[in-house]
């Protein structure tokens, strides 16, 4: 547990979720990140709890959140989006970049193999990895354009007629978004298994440009899928769910 005169530094921070904060104000994403603590997949988690749980000083972090809070510019606030504006900006950002980098970054990867497997055998187990992380992106984020993101639409278009909403042929959104969720840590789970295989995206000394590229592109991916997840995770999932629920309530 986190001691009384440390939750009193962090002041309103400890009866938040990890995810809450980084919503407010998508800087701590980086805060969080060095001192090895999830803001995407373990979003949900309490502060207090992510401390506890990572061994992390509480106290140092509550510190920097503090510090963090008293520099002005926040960036976009994408807590304060429309449901459908955020959708689209995932759409439009995410998914596009997603589409663009999986073909490449395969590419890259198999050559990668042949060239330099024998001496690293490891890139062979990263290729398989991110060929299914690919695989199963494709299919995430299709559902989400196909499903999710034309009922959040319909649901909106529904609170501003006044009236109740069919229920979607999946169900409820509640439904759709509980699978999503453990798409979502399917995919943390595959990252965080090739960022350990590529020792945080450092190449060897003997890598050739293919290799460094590969490895740069692989920590951009990284960093994009898990803002990526974040956006639906800590503020699209939950502000849906309850506004369905509001909504078929009448």
């Amino acid at each position: 547990m986190i001691e009384p005169h440390v939750t009193q530094l962090l002041d309103d921070y400890e009866s938040k979720t990890v995810g809450d904060i980084v919503a407010a104000d998508y800087r701590a994403s980086g805060i969080f990140q060095r001192f090895g603590i999830d803001f995407c997949c373990g979003g949900d988690t309490l502060l207090a709890e992510a401390c506890h749980e990572h061994g992390v000083d509480a106290e140092a972090l509550g510190e920097e959140l503090q510090q963090l809070a008293q520099v002005p510019d926040r960036g976009e606030q994408y807590d304060q989006w429309a449901l459908d504006f955020l959708a689209d900006y995932i759409v439009n950002h995410h998914h596009a970049y997603t589409r663009k980098m999986t073909p490449l970054l395969r590419q890259f990867a198999e050559k990668v193999v042949e060239v330099h497997g024998k001496q690293h055998p490891e890139t062979q187990t990263m290729a398989d990895l991110f060929e299914k992380l690919s695989d199963e992106l494709a299919i995430h984020t299709q559902k989400e354009e196909l499903l999710l993101f034309p009922y959040i639409r319909r649901l909106l278009q529904a609170k501003m007629e006044g009236i109740r909403p069919d229920a979607p042929p999946f169900g409820s959104t509640r439904e759709l978004i509980r699978t999503m969720d453990e798409e979502h840590d399917q995919t943390g789970d595959l990252l965080a298994r090739i960022e350990v295989l590529s020792n945080g995206y450092t190449p060897p000394e003997d890598g050739c440009n293919t290799y460094r590229a590969l490895y740069a592109n692989l920590k951009e991916f990284d960093a994009d899928t898990k803002k990526h997840i974040h956006l639906e995770n800590n503020i699209l999932f939950p502000k849906t769910v309850r506004l369905e629920t509001e909504l078929r309530g009448r």
